[in-house]
């Protein structure tokens, strides 16, 4: 994707990286989302036709969905309703890209759809085989790390991890599966982010109440999105 620009990139700690991304044209950035989230080649992964044909009905269904309701291809600026989306594909695309992380689409485009809370945006597995889990918030007036944050130890409270696992499944190894029945497993908090200098930000995500139980786990990710 060419609609983003990472401004800032930082260890935190040996196991907490940082990213500041510029979508560098929203308007562009925005069809360049639509056109990632429409990109269904993950579905030729898997090898049974019920299953490729039932990620496929599932991940058509919220493309269209999303096309028609939250990111149209003449949006020229993020609304309330897109923002998340966009938090959360510009997050989830960096990490890919640029750590060379496991490229699992976004949660929306195949899980089962529940009454109950959705459960985490999106996911990815790093180079030593450890499932990271990803929550996105988005605020049109806030920086949104600290919902982010929240959010994701809400889920760990609740386990909603240990939730999602089977939906995500047939993406992961078994060496990953493994590493999280025994407790390794990371997270990443993605975030829309103002005016406010990097060096500050960071200084103010640290001093999080919730920080520290995020970051206690093997990797933590923290992907603040200007917008």
């Amino acid at each position: 994707m060419t609609g983003y620009t990472i401004v800032d990139h930082q260890q935190l700690d040996t196991h907490i990286t940082f990213f500041r991304v510029e979508p560098t044209n929203i308007e562009i950035t925005l069809k360049e989302i639509l056109q990632s989230l429409s990109d269904m080649a993950w579905i030729h992964n898997f090898d049974l036709g019920y299953l490729a044909g039932s990620y496929q009905q599932r991940a058509e269904e919220s493309v269209t969905y999303i096309a028609k309701n939250i990111i149209k291809s003449t949006d020229d600026a993020v609304t309330s309703s897109s923002g998340e989306y966009v938090v959360s594909e510009l997050a989830r695309v960096t990490i890919v890209e640029n750590m060379k992380y496991l490229n699992i689409p976004l949660a929306e485009l195949f899980k089962e759809k529940s009454v109950k809370n959705h459960g985490f945006d999106f996911y990815t597995r790093n180079l030593q085989e450890i499932l990271l889990f990803g929550e996105a918030k988005y605020s049109a007036r806030d920086n949104s790390y600290g919902e982010s944050l929240k959010q994701i130890v809400e889920f760990i409270d609740i386990k909603q991890d240990n939730s999602d696992l089977p939906d995500i499944d047939r993406f992961c190894c078994e060496n990953s599966k493994k590493n999280f029945v025994n407790g390794h497993k990371g997270y990443i908090s993605a975030f829309s982010a103002k005016k406010i200098p990097t060096d500050q930000l960071i200084e103010n995500i640290k001093a999080n109440t919730h920080y520290a139980t995020a970051s206690a786990f093997r990797e933590l990710i923290c992907v603040a999105v200007n917008i």
